[in-house]
Protein backbone atom coordinates (compact mmCIF):
# COMPACT_ATOMS: atom_id res chain seq x y z
CA UNK A 1 0.00 0.00 0.00
CA UNK A 2 3.21 2.14 0.79
CA UNK A 3 4.53 1.42 -2.89
CA UNK A 4 1.20 2.49 -4.38
CA UNK A 5 0.43 5.75 -2.64
CA UNK A 6 4.18 7.05 -3.19
CA UNK A 7 3.88 5.86 -6.83
CA UNK A 8 1.05 8.31 -7.03
CA UNK A 9 2.81 11.04 -5.43
CA UNK A 10 5.26 10.86 -7.46
CA UNK A 11 2.86 10.79 -11.03
CA UNK A 12 1.33 14.11 -9.06
CA UNK A 13 5.10 15.18 -8.72
CA UNK A 14 5.91 14.88 -12.57
CA UNK A 15 2.20 16.33 -13.43
CA UNK A 16 3.59 19.81 -11.55
CA UNK A 17 6.95 19.37 -14.01
CA UNK A 18 5.16 19.23 -17.00
CA UNK A 19 2.64 21.97 -15.81
CA UNK A 20 5.89 24.59 -14.78
CA UNK A 21 7.59 23.75 -17.99
CA UNK A 22 4.93 24.42 -20.09
CA UNK A 23 4.57 27.54 -18.19
CA UNK A 24 8.01 28.60 -18.60
CA UNK A 25 7.98 27.57 -22.32
CA UNK A 26 5.19 30.09 -22.14
CA UNK A 27 6.97 33.30 -20.35
CA UNK A 28 10.36 31.88 -22.71
CA UNK A 29 8.21 32.58 -26.09
CA UNK A 30 6.71 35.61 -24.53
CA UNK A 31 10.01 36.96 -23.90
CA UNK A 32 11.84 35.81 -27.56
CA UNK A 33 8.64 37.18 -29.13
CA UNK A 34 8.90 40.71 -27.85
CA UNK A 35 12.94 40.04 -28.53
CA UNK A 36 12.03 39.38 -32.72
CA UNK A 37 9.89 42.39 -32.87
CA UNK A 38 12.64 44.49 -31.52
CA UNK A 39 15.22 42.83 -33.92
CA UNK A 40 12.91 42.89 -36.88
CA UNK A 41 13.41 44.98 -40.01
CA UNK A 42 10.31 47.16 -40.51
CA UNK A 43 9.05 48.77 -43.70
CA UNK A 44 5.14 48.17 -43.71
CA UNK A 45 5.13 46.52 -40.18
CA UNK A 46 3.44 43.61 -41.71
CA UNK A 47 7.05 40.91 -40.60
CA UNK A 48 6.58 42.19 -37.21
CA UNK A 49 2.87 41.56 -37.19
CA UNK A 50 3.82 38.16 -38.29
CA UNK A 51 5.78 37.03 -35.25
CA UNK A 52 4.58 34.29 -32.71
CA UNK A 53 5.64 31.52 -31.00
CA UNK A 54 3.93 27.84 -30.01
CA UNK A 55 4.39 25.40 -27.29
CA UNK A 56 3.42 22.11 -27.73
CA UNK A 57 1.86 20.98 -24.94
CA UNK A 58 1.83 16.83 -25.60
CA UNK A 59 4.88 14.55 -25.61
CA UNK A 60 8.20 15.94 -25.15
CA UNK A 61 6.83 19.89 -24.56
CA UNK A 62 9.04 22.04 -27.09
CA UNK A 63 9.08 26.27 -27.88
CA UNK A 64 9.08 27.04 -31.66
CA UNK A 65 9.39 30.47 -32.59
CA UNK A 66 7.61 31.43 -35.61
CA UNK A 67 7.16 33.98 -38.60
CA UNK A 68 4.45 32.57 -41.63
CA UNK A 69 5.16 35.52 -43.52
CA UNK A 70 6.43 34.49 -47.14
CA UNK A 71 9.38 36.42 -47.04
CA UNK A 72 10.62 35.76 -43.51
CA UNK A 73 13.51 33.41 -44.74
CA UNK A 74 14.84 35.57 -46.64
CA UNK A 75 15.18 38.44 -43.90
CA UNK A 76 16.41 35.63 -41.34
CA UNK A 77 18.78 34.22 -43.84
CA UNK A 78 19.65 36.61 -46.91
CA UNK A 79 19.87 35.66 -50.30
CA UNK A 80 22.25 35.73 -53.15
CA UNK A 81 21.59 39.15 -53.77
CA UNK A 82 20.75 40.23 -50.41
CA UNK A 83 22.31 40.98 -46.98
CA UNK A 84 20.07 39.17 -43.85
CA UNK A 85 18.44 40.77 -41.43
CA UNK A 86 17.97 38.01 -38.91
CA UNK A 87 15.53 38.60 -35.99
CA UNK A 88 14.32 35.03 -34.95
CA UNK A 89 17.77 33.78 -33.60
CA UNK A 90 19.33 36.92 -31.99
CA UNK A 91 16.28 36.86 -30.06
CA UNK A 92 17.26 33.75 -28.08
CA UNK A 93 21.20 33.39 -28.86
CA UNK A 94 21.97 37.48 -27.62
CA UNK A 95 18.99 36.96 -24.55
CA UNK A 96 20.44 33.28 -23.35
CA UNK A 97 20.98 34.80 -19.64
CA UNK A 98 17.49 36.31 -19.37
CA UNK A 99 15.94 33.22 -20.76
CA UNK A 100 17.60 31.03 -18.22
CA UNK A 101 16.41 33.47 -15.39
CA UNK A 102 12.54 32.67 -16.45
CA UNK A 103 13.44 29.11 -16.63
CA UNK A 104 15.19 29.39 -13.20
CA UNK A 105 12.25 31.88 -11.65
CA UNK A 106 9.59 29.14 -13.28
CA UNK A 107 11.16 26.41 -11.13
CA UNK A 108 12.12 28.10 -7.95
CA UNK A 109 8.96 27.26 -6.05
CA UNK A 110 8.80 23.52 -6.28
Amino acid sequence: MGIRKGFNRIGEFLGILDNKKYDALTEVGKFCKQKMDEYVAVDTGYLRSRNTFKVTKFFHQKLTLLNDAPYAGFQEFGTEKMKAHPFIRPATENHIAEIQEIMRRAYSDI
